[in-house]
């Protein structure tokens, strides 16, 4: 590859990292402690680029060594500047963080967690739950710490195969590469548009015979509402 193609690269990635991490883009690939750790490498990558473009100035203004060096790689192939093309879309077009296409190909059993404790919920209904917790609860504690409770969730519609929908959190443990959907099957709810985001205010109920290894929990729904998508996407 030409040393101005790696330069042009180098400055592309390191500017597409740059504004995405300066900006609030960077939540729909990352969980926010690694902002730091981006802002870092992006100006390292920019840097450098930077650093190849001068010294392959500095190369050209030097006098030739022999004929050898008459024709050096200045006519690498001209194919690699194809590999411009995908930095510079990410870079005037940030991907959408991930959503009901991703999450339906997620099977969203709840993989049971490490403690079995599962302290009372905060006094005063409604209260906010984070979609992984309810489902957690729902499942490996069997509603028991839900009974009798009305909880506040917030997430995306992902349809429900033969009807209805699933109100869907994304997890991440580092990015959105490993990204986990839990999912929550929402009765006597409105139809809605995949990948709206709502707020479903309701009670646990039951979610039948399967095992919970296989199980998919379940919110009556009581009241739902449209809201704006939040800054940080994920859970």
């Amino acid at each position: 590859m030409k040393r101005d193609v790696q330069s042009i690269l180098l400055v592309l990635v390191g500017g597409t990292v740059l504004r995405l991490s300066i900006s609030d883009a960077y939540l729909n690939y990352v969980k926010p402690g690694l902002r730091p750790f981006l802002i870092v490498s992006g100006a390292v990558l920019l840097v450098l680029g930077l650093a190849g473009f001068v010294l392959d100035g500095l190369l050209r203004q030097a006098p030739a060594a022999g004929p050898a060096c008459a024709d050096g790689d200045d006519h690498g192939p001209r194919v690699a500047w194809l590999l411009c093309l995908p930095v510079l879309a990410v870079f005037l077009v940030a991907p959408p963080a991930l959503g009901s296409y991703a999450a339906q190909r997620d099977p969203g059993t709840v993989a049971k967690p490490q403690e079995a404790q599962f302290p009372p919920l905060p006094e005063g209904d409604p209260v906010q739950v984070l979609v992984s917790e309810y489902a957690i609860r729902a499942v490996w504690d069997q509603g028991r710490s839900l009974r009798g409770r009305t909880v506040t969730l917030t997430g995306f519609v992902t349809p429900k195969p033969g009807g209805g929908w699933y109100l869907t959190r994304m997890v991440l443990s580092c990015c959105a590469a490993d990204a986990q959907a839990f999912k929550i099957e929402v009765r006597d709810a409105p139809p809605l548009a995949p990948d709206t985001w709502v707020e479903v205010t309701g009670t646990w109920a039951p979610h039948g015979d399967a095992p919970p290894e296989r199980a998919i929990p379940v919110i009556q729904a009581s009241h739902v509402k449209e809201v704006p998508r939040p800054k940080d996407p994920y859970e």
